[in-house]
């Protein structure tokens, strides 16, 4: 059954209700706020399939201080985020940094989780969040063991992950979280408009950008390395190195593949990521909106589209 849609005068109201048990985040200027509002889809491309819920998950309070982006997009990401299912109706969105999150009862809930530029150790508990999670284990090794295992068994089983940005920077103890979303990365040659190629304009993740076969974008743009393979996944979007700077400094790989976006399964489970959110300006772009909600959507299992890694594209492209 379709959630009913919210109307725009109303709908931040629904939003702060179901997310004010979780969390209070900082708030943005309602100026920015609405232009999110505005520019966010009216309804959804695809129609859920039952009703869902999304826990849209930010940087721990204990590691936030330390955060790259506190205070910047984590806000504005959580505010979309939110605005994403509230206003089309494709999912009640929860926000939290609250790691009982994570405890197998409350995981079971979500149908998918988008790690909304979260950063740091999370999945380690801090001092404050082991009073809450002290029936996982007797102390924090064990805690966080079983933090991962269940993760991990939440997602082969059929959920999905959305990661944006620097929630490629999560849990640099863990070695499969990189494996989950599909790379590591190594820094940020550019933070400047740079071209991006639409690898599979068909693909029913990118139908935000319809027949585009590129576009330009300014943006903090990572450079990944391994396990990151376009063996291992489906990559959508990537740097259209003869549309971009290429003299900055810090650039690293030979092969000119900086993939920008791609699709994986893992298990049963779905993952979707983006480089793409850094500048608090995306958060306002009516085609990078809509793009976010399809890979939520397909995240969380109501927009179907291949994963499998193509066989007809090049593993190392260059310029074109």
């Amino acid at each position: 059954m379709l959630i009913p849609r919210i109307g725009l005068k109303i709908f931040a109201a629904a939003v702060a209700l179901c997310c004010a048990s979780a969390m209070a985040l900082e708030e943005i200027p309602k100026h920015q706020a609405k232009q999110i509002e505005d520019a966010a889809p009216a309804k959804a491309r695809v129609a859920p399939k039952k009703p869902r819920r999304v826990l849209i998950w930010v940087t721990p309070e204990h590691l936030m201080a330390k955060d790259p982006h506190k205070g910047y997009n984590i806000p504005y990401a959580a505010h979309a985020m939110k605005t994403l299912g509230a206003k089309t109706g494709a999912f009640d969105p929860v926000v939290s940094q609250d790691l009982a999150s994570f405890l197998p009862e409350n995981l079971k809930r979500f149908d998918a989780i988008v790690l909304c530029n979260a950063s740091g150790p999370w999945i380690t508990p801090s001092d404050e969040a082991m009073g809450r999670l002290k029936a996982m284990g007797a102390d924090k090794p064990s805690v966080e063991q079983a933090l991962r295992k269940g993760f991990v068994e939440w997602l082969r089983g059929g959920r999905g992950v959305v990661g944006f940005h620097f929630a490629m920077g999560g849990n640099p103890q863990w070695p499969e979280f990189k494996e989950i979303l599909g790379a590591g990365y190594s820094g940020h040659p550019w933070n400047e408009e740079v071209g991006v190629r639409v690898e599979e304009p068909g693909h029913p993740v990118l139908a935000a950008f319809g027949s585009k076969k590129g576009f330009r974008v300014a943006d903090e743009i990572f450079q990944f390395t391994k396990p990151y393979s376009r063996d291992k996944l489906r990559v959508l979007l990537s740097l259209d190195t003869a549309a971009t700077n290429m003299g900055v400094k810090w650039i690293d790989r030979t092969d000119n593949d900086f993939a920008l976006a791609w699709v994986k399964s893992f298990g049963r489970g779905r993952v979707f990521y983006t480089a793409l959110g850094h500048r608090t300006e995306l958060f306002w772009n009516p085609m990078l909106l809509a793009f976010y909600l399809d890979g939520i959507q397909f995240a969380a299992g109501d927009l179907d589209a291949p994963t499998a890694p193509r066989t007809d594209r090049p593993a190392k492209p260059g310029p074109q």
